[in-house]
């Protein structure tokens, strides 16, 4: 895990994180306390990693400076800009990311997926037996359940497939690739993999684990930061990313937001990965809390409901049915009128009066903050003792347009 802040206002971006970062993905990951996570890729502008800290080996800092080295002190015209060119440096650098390495830490993530399948369809044959009356079944019931979850996001919306991958085909990813899918298919799953309907369905998976934005492998976070040639204030793009295929890394844009311009905000202020204690500060109590406040609502709205009818006299029937009209109806406008009234106080008591105040801070005065909401969830963890990949020392830099990159703090 990994706890940063970032922080925005007319005059400058900051960005925050501690030293905390995990390489490589699975059972044999690695987490170190000496990472480089804030990374200078021009004059006015920087990436911060979180979540994986490598491709293929390959550190962020180390891909950073050979991205830096190769475009020298360029200006980019956007933010957007930026990013787009370093993806570009990335895909297809055969220097950096030998073919060879890209199929194996693709050949571990395709096994490590379909035991994942196996073990669910496991689980499925011993929790549901009346569903499943065969293993082949739950297997194929299992598969189908991560197809769906791949095809689809928590909301039903369909997933629309990355355009990254616009040149990888089913027909290319499975010339491609086929020989090794079947290997593993038939090392898992022996004959019965090998099935045609079995078969496509798993290739089908595999394709759709590549090509969907859904990151069920282990991903990167990228946070690109600064000011463009053509930016009047500061702007960030946050990405996600993962595994190299066919070239190309996988990548999703998540979101962009742009400072004082149009309808933007004055101030902003984003957390990635941990950040529970900085959501506590900013809101005014711990999101975990919260969560359990209005799940106690709930609880007590409908126990005081049952109660007052009861007392009112009414049969075991009338009760259970007039409760049962409430809790679609009444029960539940009073359950969502508490938290938008909880919300409500957090943002005007809390959220408002801290934005102010960094919509008027100078760079440094952003860069003490952005340092000490990081420290916090450091601290969490100290105190805690928990292993969270969580903590070492606090880097901070700041991104103006008359300063440029500077640094606030630095490990030393």
């Amino acid at each position: 895990m990994t706890s940063e802040v970032m922080i925005m206002n007319r005059q400058a971006v900051v960005l925050a994180a501690d030293s905390a970062v995990t390489y490589g993905g699975g059972p044999g990951s690695v987490v170190t306390l000496e990472a480089e996570k804030i990374l200078q890729l021009g004059p006015n502008m920087a990436l911060m990693v979180y979540s994986r800290g490598d491709v293929l080996g390959r550190s962020w800092s180390h891909i950073a400076h050979a991205f830096k080295r190769d475009h020298g002190e360029l200006d980019f015209d956007s933010v957007q800009a930026c990013a787009d060119a370093f993806f570009a440096f990335i895909d297809n650098n055969r220097q950096l990311f030998p073919e060879k390495e890209e199929r194996e830490e693709l050949e571990d993530l395709m096994r490590a997926a379909m035991l994942t399948v196996l073990n669910h369809a496991r689980n499925l044959r011993t929790h549901a037996p009346n569903q499943y009356d065969t293993d082949a079944a739950a297997f194929e019931g299992a598969l189908d359940l991560y197809r769906a979850h791949l095809l689809q996001d928590e909301n039903g919306a369909e997933r629309a497939s990355l355009d990254v991958f616009s040149d990888l085909d089913r027909d290319r990813f499975y010339d491609r690739y086929a020989g090794m899918l079947d290997a593993l298919i038939g090392e898992a799953l022996g004959e019965f993999g090998l099935q045609d309907a079995i078969r496509n369905k798993l290739f089908d998976f595999a394709y759709m684990i590549i090509t969907k934005p859904a990151f069920l492998e282990p991903y990167a976070g990228l946070v690109f930061a600064g000011f463009g040639e053509s930016d009047v204030f500061p702007v960030y793009c946050h990405y996600y990313t993962s595994i190299m295929v066919d070239g190309v890394i996988k990548r999703a844009h998540d979101e962009t937001t742009q400072v004082g311009v149009e309808n933007g905000p004055n101030a902003y202020l984003r957390t990635f990965a941990q950040a529970e204690m900085t959501h506590a500060f900013l809101r005014g109590v711990h999101p975990y809390m919260f969560d359990v406040m209005a799940s106690m609502n709930m609880v007590t709205n409908e126990a005081a409901s049952e109660i007052a009818l009861r007392k009112a006299g009414l049969d075991d029937a009338t009760v259970n049915r007039v409760m049962g009209e409430m809790r679609d109806s009444e029960l539940l406008s009073l359950s969502a009128e508490y938290i938008h009234t909880a919300r409500t106080i957090s943002q005007e008591e809390f959220i408002d009066p801290f934005i102010a105040v960094v919509a008027a801070s100078g760079k440094k005065q952003m860069g003490e903050t952005a340092k000490a909401l990081v420290e916090l969830n450091i601290l969490k963890s100290d105190l805690h003792q928990t292993q969270t990949g969580v903590g070492g020392e606090v880097d901070v830099a700041m991104i103006s347009r008359t300063g440029g990159f500077e640094w606030y703090a630095k490990k030393s």
